[in-house]
């Protein structure tokens, strides 16, 4: 019987529109895990040695005490052989639990070929007051 009403229920919420294909209510959805503000770039200090940088746009920031993972891999010939991918930066003036922006980050390889950037970050919207997981999967040639 219970089936019966919540099957009755949803259908109607469909049919008033409440309820889109993806199953959202009030046409409400978050974006996928690998949609994101994030940009990345590279920049070689010396020979074998790197620098990763993590931006966001104004009014967003990295959280302090989320559980971020960052891992870097090499293919095709290319190995990493140390990185420190710990999070560091000052602490944002206007809120205390964000980075005000982030460090760069150092990693040193051998070799040429391929650097693969894993992640899940952390960031937070200031203007919509919401913070979402991000699944950070790039592709670097060095």
């Amino acid at each position: 019987m219970k089936q019966i009403r919540f099957f009755a229920l949803l259908s109607f919420l469909v049919s008033l529109g409440f309820v889109n294909s993806s199953g959202s209510f009030f046409g409400l959805s978050a974006d996928p895990l690998d949609s994101h503000p994030i940009e990345i770039s590279i920049k070689q200090k010396s020979p074998g040695k790197y620098e990763l940088e993590l931006f966001l746009p104004k009014d967003f920031g990295f959280q302090m005490e989320a559980p971020h993972r960052i891992f870097l891999s090499g293919t095709e010939g290319l190995k990493v052989l140390n990185a420190d991918l710990k999070l560091k930066g000052p602490v944002h003036s206007k809120k205390p639990e964000y980075f005000e922006y982030l460090k760069p980050f150092t990693f040193q390889v051998e070799g040429k070929g391929k650097l693969q950037l894993d992640a899940k970050l952390f960031y937070c919207n200031f203007v919509k007051n919401i913070c979402i997981p991000a699944k950070v999967n790039k592709s670097f040639s060095i």
